[in-house]
């Protein structure tokens, strides 16, 4: 299936929720051959994974994304977004989160086969990353029938690295610069697991960067305990 051909089957949907969504990108014949020209792996260190969009349609989007050895998400929800899906085509480690009671909780992380399709809700917190020794690339679609663009604007970064709940409107990076967070509010506390891991990751792509600095303080923060 060509990328026009999955615009114009979701275009046809008569109701986005979630489930549709999810039915229509699962089925879909769509392989590396259509998607080619949006995945590249040239990206810059700073980015925790490449990022093009596809088709803009308004109330939806679709986008491609690439990932590197090593590469992982922030832990983050999806904005604005009211529906989507993930199609994924590689090895993903997948990560679900829950807040509740200002509490925040690691509740599964798995590695998801290629092939797989994940349905986005709104109330979905996770963090996809690549843990093997291949490139891999994933198609997202995100929307929200009550707006015209900025679907996943303002999604939420849970970053214990910084201890902020980050505001931002683009890709969800670690160690961001000021720039791109809109704004920030009180983090909710983790258990251990779940922060631990994060500074982690953190500290691999602080490494990756060259940060010293910041790197350094994050490997004294993970010690510390």
């Amino acid at each position: 299936m060509s990328v026009k051909n999955l615009v114009k089957a979701l275009e046809s949907l008569g109701q986005f929720t979630p489930e549709s969504v999810h039915g229509i990108v699962s089925e879909c014949d769509i392989g590396i051959e259509d998607l080619e020209d949006w995945i590249d792996y040239d990206y810059p260190i700073s980015d925790s994974y490449g990022r093009k969009m596809i088709h803009d349609g308004g109330f939806f989007e679709v986008m491609v994304m690439c990932w590197r050895p090593g590469d992982y998400s922030a832990i983050h929800d999806h904005g604005k977004a009211e529906f989507g899906a993930v199609k994924i085509f590689g090895d993903v480690e997948h990560a679900i989160f829950k807040l509740e009671d200002q509490k925040f909780t690691t509740i599964s992380r798995e590695r998801v086969k290629s092939g797989t399709t994940l349905k986005v809700t709104p109330s979905l917190i996770h963090q996809m990353g690549n843990p093997g020794e291949s490139n891999f690339f994933t198609l997202h679609v995100y929307g929200n029938v009550d707006l015209d663009g900025g679907i996943t604007s303002e999604a939420r970064i849970f970053d214990y690295s910084r201890n902020e709940l980050l505001f931002v409107n683009g890709g969800i990076f670690y160690l961001l610069p000021e720039s791109e967070i809109v704004h920030r509010k009180k983090l909710p506390e983790a258990d251990y697991a779940t922060r631990e891991r994060d500074l982690i990751e953190a500290s691999k792509r602080a490494k990756a960067m060259g940060n010293d600095s910041e790197y350094r303080r994050l490997m004294n923060e993970i010690s510390s305990g």
